[in-house]
């Protein structure tokens, strides 16, 4: 593969931040990782997850460079990712309770950013032609007129539409002990349903285990012989019922866990674009 070459280098204004963006000889337009993540005010750990996360993963990694490009005066390498995955990568960003509850602006400034940014940076490279004559001038007004009410109907659709995602996902993250069960129980089926149903319905809820197993340290297959063994020894639970324990059972014991496994589950139904209203409440 032939190594890109910067050809234009911006600083875009963004908010109260700028975002170094680049045009490559490729003719793609794409954002700087680092300057992003800044932006959104993520702390150095998120930041450094976030590089990981998209060299990982197998989509965003095919769209994600390397790049050369020039700040404080000298000349670096960056991770930049190509604007058509820009919203995919943001709409991965987990927007867990404890990031809600500790950084609330973050959580702010993500929204904008997944509503807006691949726009603004577009925009931002866009080539700049002078009208001629009053006639162009007139018409070039006009043509801004209508593109920008065109913009302003795509944010407010893409307002309506993440408002919307938004309220469906709250529904899961702050759900009570007694009821988060039932209702992740939904949402998989329906991302089952979504893939095309049959043995989705396992797959589905196997993934969401092994996500959690991942991030959560943990084997759910030995917690669950352990509360099996308990549930016996103890004498209180018949051994038919014992035999009925899942592991969703196991991970609702650990308060931890069950905030990481809803947002693993959060994660998958907006990958799916599932609605979840009227789960209840």
């Amino acid at each position: 593969m032939n190594q890109l070459t910067v050809v234009e280098q911006k600083l875009v204004p963004f908010g109260d931040y700028e975002i170094l963006a680049v045009k490559t000889d490729d003719g793609k337009i794409r954002a700087a990782v680092s300057w992003v993540c800044n932006g959104i005010k993520l702390n150095e750990n998120q930041k450094d997850r976030q590089v990981k996360n998209i060299q990982s993963d197998l989509v965003l990694s095919k769209g994600s460079k390397k790049l050369s490009v020039i700040f404080d005066g000298q000349v670096r390498e960056a991770l930049c990712i190509e604007l058509d995955f820009l919203p995919l990568w943001l709409a991965k960003i987990s927007i867990t309770p404890s990031m809600q509850e500790n950084n609330p602006q973050a959580v702010e400034n993500l929204v904008t950013y997944q509503l807006k940014a691949k726009d603004v940076l577009a925009e931002a490279f866009l080539p700049q032609v002078q009208p001629k004559t009053q006639a162009e001038l007139i018409a070039m007004i006009a043509q801004q007129g209508v593109e920008q009410e065109r913009r302003l109907n795509v944010v407010e659709q893409r307002t309506a539409q993440l408002a919307a995602q938004q309220e469906n996902i709250t529904q899961i993250v702050s759900l009570n002990p007694n009821e988060w069960k039932d209702k992740v129980n939904v949402i998989l089926n329906k991302i089952a349903l979504a893939r095309g149903g049959g043995e989705q319905y396992r797959l589905a809820r196997n993934e969401s285990y092994e996500l959690l197993e991942r991030r959560g340290h943990c084997r759910l297959n030995i917690r669950l012989e352990n509360r099996k063994k308990e549930a016996l020894s103890n004498g209180i639970i018949s051994k038919a019922k014992i035999e009925k324990f899942k592991k969703i059972d196991v991970i609702a014991d650990d308060p931890k866990l069950v905030e990481i496994y809803l947002a693993i589950v959060k994660e998958m139904a907006i990958t799916h674009k599932i609605k979840v209203e009227g789960l209840g409440a």
